[in-house]
């Protein structure tokens, strides 16, 4: 008698966000095309890209986007893992039917769009758009607020635990492998307090704003408002503020450098986001072999990430803040904050010098911790990744990420794509190659379409 097939693998992505859709969408593409694909679990507290409507924080949906919204689920086309070249490019072309522009065509918007000179979508709309791809490929997505993850079965395997937001029940998924996405919790300043009327971070100043607004009505004296930070968040905060508030503001960005820098839109910055390991095409006689990645030394890829990714602000929110007079830097790495109920104080040090500033109100806008799911590992699952990785400090995570996006050695795997960047290419946590990212963690699960057929 025949042995009956093993049980397809789990794979359990945490987070429906654009990570967690462009996977569902490489998944539905290869099990239409004949590949054995794992089982996939979409888990998340609040629905398919809830934090890009505006409606639940981290964003008041009215922001433009920061990449292309060319650079979809799909993006950059250019798949390597599939078993040929004809497959590879039969698996782009169908990853095509979940584009931006096909969403586009869907919704009787395309011809719109172009006439108005291809504008980036606000946030909500590219929600909106997430929101279609998730419905297009009937994303198996779970509605639960995770709790812990542990290892079940010998250590074979991770078990879930994960609260259900509508009847508070505790309900348990195990896996083969997870990802991790999602932004993570906000970095905190000490002595910030968990909830204040005059604090707000990255993802609470959104829910803010319309309080703030009558504050427009005009004052005696312009409001201050400080902002922690200098990277995309931050830059965002300062323009919405500067929306809501307009000449009833002074806004101070508190910066460690004291500039606020740009992020370049070269062509050479921006392949490297798309597609950090592309094929060698012939671009002339001078450019036969592209520049990889990973042909590069830690200390560069490290400089290239902080020079145009980290703490930099895009080419379209800088152009907002020159319009605005009243928006200025201020050097100092913030290292304290002390909130009263009339205003916040926050202590700043450049070099010798330490200086207190005082504002009515302050966003802490420092980004978002990417250990963030720490928390989450039980006692077990701890000890094996400090044994996998050497010890839970951030750069070793970072330098511990493999092909697969996951953490080398071990197992079972742990997908953390908001740690690749340094590793595998800057593209990875942010929203610069989300089909390259659901190519790298699916083939590790998935089996030819061939050996499917067997």
């Amino acid at each position: 008698m025949a042995e009956a097939a093993a049980p397809p693998a789990r794979l359990v992505v945490i987070g429906a966000g654009p990570k967690g859709l462009a996977i569902a969408a490489k998944h539905a593409v290869l099990r239409q095309l004949g590949y054995a694909v794992p089982e996939l679990v979409i888990l998340d507290r609040l629905g398919p890209a809830a934090h890009w409507s505006g409606e639940h924080g981290f964003t008041d949906g009215r922001r433009e986007l920061g990449t292309l919204p060319e650079k979809d689920v799909g993006f950059p086309y250019d798949s390597l893992a599939w078993g040929s070249a004809a497959m590879n490019q039969a698996v782009d072309r169908a990853m095509l039917a979940y584009s931006w522009q096909a969403y586009l065509v869907a919704t009787y918007r395309y011809a719109a769009w172009i006439d108005r000179d291809r504008t980036r979508p606000l946030h909500r709309e590219w929600s909106a758009y997430l929101r279609w791809v998730a419905e297009q490929v009937r994303a198996p997505i779970v509605t639960g607020d995770v709790r812990e993850l542990g290892l079940a079965d010998a250590g074979r395997r991770w078990r879930i635990t994960y609260r259900v937001p509508a009847t508070g029940a505790s309900q348990v998924l195990e896996a083969d492998g997870v990802v991790l996405t999602g932004p993570g919790s906000p970095v905190r300043l000490p002595g910030q307090p968990a909830a204040h009327p005059r604090v707000f971070d990255g993802a609470t100043v959104w829910q803010a704003l319309a309080g703030l607004a009558h504050l427009h009505e005009p004052r005696t004296e312009p409001l201050r408002v400080g902002i922690v930070g200098t990277g995309e968040t931050a830059a965002a905060a300062v323009v919405a503020l500067l929306e809501t508030l307009g000449d009833g503001v002074r806004i101070e960005v508190l910066s460690p450098r004291g500039v606020l820098f740009t992020r370049d839109e070269g062509y050479e910055e921006n392949r490297l986001f798309s597609n950090p390991d592309p094929h060698d095409l012939d671009d002339g006689p001078d450019h036969q072999h592209p520049l990889r990645w990973l042909s590069l030394t830690e200390d560069d890829r490290r400089e290239f990430v902080r020079r145009a990714d980290r703490g930099v602000f895009s080419v379209q929110a800088v152009r907002e803040m020159t319009r605005a007079w009243n928006v200025r830097s201020v050097v100092g790495n913030a290292t304290a904050i002390d909130a009263q109920d009339d205003g916040v104080t926050v202590t700043t040090v450049y070099g010798a010098t330490t200086q207190t500033l005082h504002y009515a109100y302050v966003v802490v806008a420092r980004g978002f911790d990417p250990l963030d799911f720490l928390r989450w590992l039980d006692a077990a699952a701890q000890v094996r990744l400090t044994q996998a990785a050497g010890d839970l400090s951030l750069i070793t995570l970072e330098r511990q990420v493999g092909h697969d996006l996951a953490i080398t050695g071990m197992a079972p795997r742990l997908h953390v794509p908001m740690l690749a960047g340094v590793a595998q290419g800057p593209g990875f946590p942010n929203l610069s190659s989300l089909g390259l990212l659901a190519e790298r963690v699916l083939a590790a699960y998935v089996r030819p379409a061939a050996a499917a057929q067997q």
